[in-house]
């Protein structure tokens, strides 16, 4: 039976897994931007994995911000970097947002224009490895984005199987965790499945 727990690069992520995975433990990593080296992102990691170790799976989630590597490299670096910390026995996911996780927001467009009430909407577009922040706050306009208040609702209305459709990065993610028992997870159609 899955019972995870979660590292997160921030408070809004943190909001996130609170409102979709309640009661599960939810772990700031504190240790990211570009210039973090994968050893040093490990090293943090790691601490908390050792306190989480009871959980399974672990499942972190680190900006891939604007390093050249892509997500997938990303994700491979940081676990390859982790297991030089003798964790064994302990399963961990990795899913790395492309570049951060409004990119997952923004590949269901829908979920932005709905709670900022777009009129006319806005059209889906490839927002992966864009700066999704800046692309958020150049759609709304004059009105107002806070990361930890307007970012965790409308994550909770974002599609999964949109995110799914149109993030790389997501999808990727999607794939190792699928198999979590979450409520909001379990409302991807697997006729969608690319």
């Amino acid at each position: 039976m899955n019972n995870p727990a979660f590292i997160v690069d921030g408070q809004m992520e943190k909001r996130i897994v609170q409102n979709l995975c309640p009661g599960q433990p939810v772990r700031l990593m504190n240790c990211n931007g570009k210039n973090v080296t994968y050893d040093a992102a490990a090293k943090h990691a790691a601490t908390l994995i050792r306190l989480l170790k009871r959980y399974y799976p672990i499942i972190i989630v680190f900006d891939k911000e604007k390093r050249t590597d892509s997500s997938d490299v990303v994700a491979r670096s940081l676990l390859e970097a982790i297991a030089t910390h003798d964790l064994q026995g302990v399963n961990i996911l990795i899913g790395v947002p492309d570049c951060m996780i409004e990119n997952w927001m923004l590949a269901d467009i829908t979920a932005i224009n709905l709670y900022y009430n777009l009129h006319p909407p806005i059209s889906q577009s490839n927002f992966e490895g864009k700066n999704g922040k800046s692309h958020i706050r150049l759609i709304i306009g004059s009105q107002h984005y806070s990361e930890t208040q307007d970012g965790p609702l409308i994550f909770n209305k974002c599609n999964v199987t949109s995110i799914y459709k149109n993030s790389i990065s997501f999808r990727n993610f999607f794939n190792l965790i699928s198999s979590i028992n979450c409520k909001w997870l379990s409302t991807f159609n697997p006729k969608d499945r690319i």
